[in-house]
């Protein structure tokens, strides 16, 4: 059996950081918790939040852009959540996009949000 390598990368596309995209960090995930993105791909996001994420149930992100004008939804299902701290308390969760979302989304633009 060959040994399987503790190096992989396991995402599915490439990720890009909150802070160098043209999308606010600071999102709400529905019903109206704040949290925060670190980073976001073609098939989901990473997010700290203060309120747990339940594996499995439905999460509807909300993004705002930087210069306020614009809104996009992205709609999946939590993947996994972890207490990342305990004072004050954090969670890290991982959001899997029902549908891959479109790079365009990650760069900004106006067009088609979800293929």
């Amino acid at each position: 059996m060959a040994a399987v390598s503790s190096q992989a990368d396991r995402r599915a596309g490439t990720r890009v950081h909150a802070d160098t995209w043209c999308w606010r960090a600071d999102a709400v995930l529905r019903p109206g918790v704040l949290v925060r993105v670190i980073n976001i791909g073609p098939c989901g996001v990473l997010v700290e939040s203060p309120a747990r994420l339940r594996p499995g149930h439905r999460a509807e992100l909300q993004l705002t852009a930087q210069d306020g004008d614009r809104r996009h939804l992205l709609v999946g299902r939590v993947a996994r959540c972890q207490v990342l701290r305990l004072a004050p308390l954090c969670f890290r969760g991982a959001i899997a996009f029902d549908l891959d979302l479109d790079i365009r989304v990650l760069e900004g633009r106006r067009e088609s949000a979800t293929r």
